[in-house]
């Protein structure tokens, strides 16, 4: 991961900054204006019994990457809250997912942001749409 120009050094740091997220290992791989790309790899106690990802832990990985994505607007950071997220899974997935949010409208605390999560070899595993909200700092 690189600095990004424009792109506060505290966005990079933000998923270190939340248990949930962490715990999922999810990696930011870049970001930039209005765009963000961010990684998993499937664990095990992320799967199905089919051993494929779980659909939570795709959506999990679409949330943080859209919100992610919303935050990169903000100098200085703000916190960033789903109001609305809607997901459909394409298909089954092992491996690592990569996962890439882009800011398709924003005002001035309401970002409406689209992305999808691909497997290891590109293929779609799944898409979404959200509404978040940027809280300012108190």
């Amino acid at each position: 991961m690189s600095d990004a120009p424009g792109i506060p050094r505290e966005t990079y740091e933000f998923t270190k900054q939340i248990p949930f997220s962490e715990h999922l290992g999810i990696r930011v791989e870049s970001l930039d204006k209005g765009v963000a790309h961010l990684s998993m790899h499937v664990r095990p106690e992320f799967m199905t019994s089919w051993g494929t990802a779980h659909g939570g832990s795709i959506l999990s990985l679409l949330d943080i990457t859209l919100s992610m994505t919303a935050r990169t607007l903000f100098d200085p950071p703000r916190s960033i809250m789903t109001i609305d997220l809607s997901t459909q899974f394409i298909s089954t997935a092992t491996g690592t997912l990569r996962a890439e949010g882009r800011v398709m409208k924003a005002g001035q605390s309401t970002i409406f942001c689209e992305g999808e999560a691909r497997d290891a070899a590109g293929e779609l595993v799944a898409k979404a749409i959200g509404t978040f909200r940027a809280i300012s700092p108190k």
